[in-house]
């Protein structure tokens, strides 16, 4: 049974994540950071017949998020759920996603990896610096056209996202630009944040700047700022190219993700 959550049960969704918060990044910052009195995170519980939870469902504006910690969730249920709201994205660990999927047609599965920083391996481009406000839309427009990345949020919904972490310190961006074209060459940003954690996103360098080495240095730019603040830092990779920077970096891998498209 799939029950919608309140503030005052919080708490049961915490308690239920423990130390697993790893494999469920998005739902335990979102929960700690917005709680569930905010109209664009709401949460479900998933409970057995024996009145114990099996599964947490969040959406945080169009995207759903899925956890269940010892994959015992009842899928059937969720997927006719998510197939009601129809989010353009869909999270989880891989053995999660790869449940709920099966009565999800039309929808594809995108692998990738959850890891997490051990230790910087790449010397930070020294030109790399943290984005204001007024850059947001620039960052924007590049982000939106990448399948893999924004496209499926569209440019309003995504701005909008990146805006209200700035303007909250729960997210931030560090860009690359061109000296001469004052273009700019790559972004690395943080998805969501809190005083003891961070999770990556974004990492994308314009089309005619690849291959060079940019993202890898813009990456470990905002990853120095994070660690010296005493943050454990985390990141969702899903392409070869994107393993192997995150890898060189000294991102080391914590489990397999999925995420369904439409």
């Amino acid at each position: 049974m799939l029950i919608e959550c309140k503030e005052n049960e919080k708490s049961k969704i915490l308690d239920y994540i423990g130390k697993d918060y790893g494999k469920c990044l998005y739902i335990f910052i979102d929960l700690c950071k917005y709680g569930l009195d905010n109209e664009n995170f709401n949460a479900w519980i998933q409970y057995n017949d024996k009145s114990e939870i099996i599964a947490v469902v969040t959406e945080y504006y169009k995207g759903i998020q899925i956890y269940s910690k010892d994959v015992n969730l009842d899928a059937k249920e969720i997927a006719e759920f998510v197939l009601r709201k129809n989010p353009p994205v869909t999270l989880g660990m891989k053995e999660t996603i790869d449940k709920v999927r099966e009565y999800m047609p039309g929808y594809e599965e995108e692998l990738g990896t959850v890891g997490q920083l051990k230790q910087l391996q790449v010397s930070p481009n020294p030109k790399a610096y943290s984005a204001s406000v007024e850059e947001l839309k620039e960052i924007v427009e590049i982000l939106a056209e990448d399948e893999g990345i924004g496209k499926p949020y569209g440019f309003d919904s995504l701005y909008q996202q990146y805006k209200e972490r700035k303007e909250e310190n729960f997210g931030r961006n560090f860009i690359l630009r061109d000296e001469e074209t004052n273009e700019i060459v790559c972004h690395a940003g943080t998805y969501a944040e809190l005083p003891e954690l961070a999770v990556i996103g974004g990492v994308i360098t314009s089309p005619k700047y690849r291959g060079k080495g940019y993202s890898k240095e813009t990456l470990a730019a905002i990853c120095e700022e994070l660690l010296d603040e005493g943050k454990d830092v985390f990141s969702f990779y899903y392409i070869p190219s994107a393993t192997k920077m995150h890898q060189g970096v000294g991102f080391e891998k914590i489990g397999d993700w999925a995420k369904l498209i439409k």
